[in-house]
């Protein structure tokens, strides 16, 4: 049963460490050009966000932590718009 327990909450704090929840499809819908608030709004705020010179990469990742399979998906922004976008295969959901 003690193992039971301890199973359980290590479960419950890798989920926790299981990155920001986000859909391909919403994904594809990220056109150059939208704003910060336009991505945050259709994507959730992301896992993280880190800088390279100008330019700042937004990062959603989602970790199931049964499986620990992940999924990412990044942006690139400039002056507060959406500079980048990847493509992204239909394959992908």
């Amino acid at each position: 049963m003690k193992k039971i327990i301890i199973s359980f909450a290590l479960m419950i704090v890798l989920t926790g460490c299981a990155g920001t929840k986000f859909e391909f499809q919403k994904a594809r819908q990220v056109k150059v050009g939208m704003t910060e608030a336009q991505l945050t709004e259709m994507m959730g705020s992301p896992y993280s966000v880190t800088a390279r010179g100008e330019d700042q990469i937004w990062v959603w990742v989602e970790v199931n932590p049964i499986t620990m399979a992940s999924k990412s998906v990044s942006f690139i922004l400039r002056d507060g718009k959406v500079r980048e976008v990847p493509k992204i295969p239909e394959s992908f959901q």
